[in-house]
């Protein structure tokens, strides 16, 4: 029942219902507790509960002051007092600040000035799910929350805001370009981190290249990258190379034909075009053998899995391989797998961020 969605500082982007079991303790058995708590109260209540003091340091480093506060005193008396009476929100240039059961939040509308966003002010307590905006007969709560917030802000790292041209989400430290380098796994090491397998592919050109000794009869996985989610994964099944290409839950099959005996490369070439689209091509010796055009680029959440090479674990790319042959190892022998990053999309990262410079040099 509550306002807007995921991301929105409007309750439905964060209010959610909470369960707690004590075991025992509780004086009226259990029972709602309608107080409010913020998420960085769970860590210090934990705590309170099990009897445990937060560690002051760590490695000779000292350790930050959790922000919550124990909310236990609520789940003994109903009655008790909030221990978090205020708190902002901020999430890309969306803005809330709640104190004492009243909430004033603005609602952002991507690449326009900040100075023609209009706050609304609701009381929770009466109107939980902001029906009702009441910023026009109490201008001066309005007035004191929005100072509230900006004070919070500035002491909180919120700044700069997202003016919603995605900026944020582009920058990138100059030690994560190692992590775009060419890369090689082999197969029996484990599912490489979600972060760094993506780093290979987001947004860009890459090839893959499957090193490997084909023999007849061999079969099963070779290289898969993501989930039912979106990913990529090259499969042999029954003597034929297979590419199937989650596009976040549209799958497209590209048949790479029969897999002679003897066969010692394997590439998967994928070109960025932009527009969120990609081409592939599938190479056998050097020798194209399939390919498919327009594909659905994938980028940021998806493949939301890491790179697993000569099986796929978890969560699979193809469902279908999966109810068929569980997670399908390799039978035969696979050297190793090497990934090579290309050039961004046209329209993505640093060039999409030189499109923008280019932009604004126009206004100045």
């Amino acid at each position: 029942p509550f306002r807007l969605y995921k991301i929105n500082t409007h309750q439905g982007g964060h209010q959610v219902p909470l369960i707690i079991s004590k075991g025992s303790g509780l004086p009226d058995g259990g029972g709602i507790r309608r107080q409010y708590q913020h998420v960085t109260d769970l860590l210090p209540t934990i705590l309170d509960l099990v009897g445990v003091e937060m560690a002051t340091s760590k490695g000779g480093r000292p350790v930050p002051a959790p922000a919550g506060v124990s909310f236990t005193a609520s789940m003994g008396d109903v009655s008790a007092a909030s221990t978090h009476p205020e708190q902002y929100y901020e999430q890309v240039g969306h803005r809330g600040m709640y104190r004492d059961g009243w909430s004033a939040v603005v609602c952002r509308k991507a690449r326009t000035p900040f100075s023609e966003e209009v706050w609304e002010l609701h009381n929770l307590v009466e109107d939980p799910t902001e029906s009702r905006n009441l910023a026009d007969e109490y201008p001066e709560k309005v007035a004191e929350l929005v100072e509230a917030w900006e004070r919070a802000a500035w002491a909180n790292q919120v700044f700069p805001l997202d003016e919603g041209n995605n900026v944020k989400n582009l920058l990138r430290p100059p030690w994560n370009a190692d992590t775009e380098a060419e890369a090689r796994f082999r197969p029996g090491s484990p599912t490489t981190e979600r972060y760094r397998s993506l780093q290979l592919v987001d947004s860009r050109s890459f090839e893959v290249e499957v090193s490997l000794e084909v023999a007849d009869g061999d079969r099963g996985t070779l290289v898969a990258h993501g989930d039912q989610g979106g990913g990529y994964a090259l499969y042999v099944v029954d003597g034929r190379l297979l590419l199937a290409w989650n596009g976040y839950g549209c799958m497209t099959e590209v048949d790479g034909g029969p897999l002679a005996a003897g066969t010692s490369s394997i590439i998967l070439a994928v070109e960025a075009v932009g527009n969120l689209s990609v081409h592939v091509d599938l190479r056998v010796d050097e020798t194209v053998v399939a390919g498919a055009r327009d594909l659905p680029a994938l980028t940021a959440i998806a493949p939301f899995q890491g790179i697993d090479v000569g099986i796929d674990r978890r969560s699979p790319v193809s469902w279908t391989i999966r109810e068929r042959y569980g997670t399908f190892g390799w039978s035969g022998i696979l050297h190793h797998v090497t990934y090579r990053p290309g050039e961004l999309a046209p329209d993505a990262g640093q060039r999409w961020l030189d499109v923008l410079r280019e932009s604004g040099t126009k206004y100045e």
